[in-house]
């Protein structure tokens, strides 16, 4: 009998699974999964990037890890209580990664090169945060490098702009839209940037229908 979760609920994939048994749902390493309900050696549950295709796994595929629960139910969104850089870090390094390996069939060598160094820069620093032993001096300044070389690899990427406060994501439940306008206001613009788009997830308050749960994605385009 299936169980919902109640303390398993967020996970990183060991290994990959290929989802070949019925209502399997494939998993790549390194991939962050949301874990619903359990049943004798297995998960059901979604992919972070993929969050509306579902499915089951081993759990011993998974290792767990500590994180919040927001809004209980339903509709509960967990979010992990690792440092948020660490979290985008990994995220980010892992999609890099793919497109790192395009570049070398198109032969497009600088930027493979230049990539694969800020990678290894990124990764030396992760170890230093993950370590702890850093003072908050030294930490605030490993986490404004860490930050300026995602937005450096995103940007030479063509990938989206994230807008922060204090080094971590803002999160789209907490803030306005006046806020995040001052936000991607304040970011650097680049000649290469023409154009900035960000997507704010807005949720419809919920005095508004007791029937409605579908997001409201409002784009601002910022011309430089």
């Amino acid at each position: 009998m299936w169980i919902p979760t109640e303390h398993e609920k967020y996970g990183v994939v060991l290994a990959s699974f290929r989802g070949t048994v019925q209502h399997g749902l494939p998993l790549e390493i390194g991939d962050t999964v949301q874990l619903l309900e359990k049943c004798e050696g297995w998960y059901r549950g979604f992919v972070h990037k993929n969050p509306n295709a579902k499915g089951i796994f081993p759990c011993t595929y998974i290792h767990l890890k500590n994180a919040h629960i927001k809004n209980k139910g339903q509709f509960e969104t967990v979010i992990p209580t690792e440092d948020s850089v660490i979290t985008e870090m990994t995220s980010t390094l892992r999609d890099w990664g793919a497109m790192w390996k395009r570049l070398y069939v198109k032969n497009d060598g600088d930027l493979f090169h230049r990539l694969w160094h800020v990678m290894n820069e990124i990764l030396d620093l992760r170890r230093q945060v993950l370590v702890g032993h850093l003072t908050n001096d030294r930490m605030k300044d490993v986490k404004q490098h860490i930050t300026a070389r995602l937005d450096w690899g995103n940007e030479q990427l063509s990938l989206d702009l994230v807008p922060r406060r204090e080094f971590s994501m803002v999160d789209p439940d907490e803030i306005s839209v006046t806020e995040l306008f001052k936000l991607v206001s304040s970011i650097p613009k680049t000649r290469n940037n023409c154009l900035n788009t960000v997507l704010l997830l807005l949720c419809i308050p919920h005095s508004l229908s007791s029937s409605i749960h579908c997001p409201l994605y409002l784009s601002l385009a910022l011309a430089t």
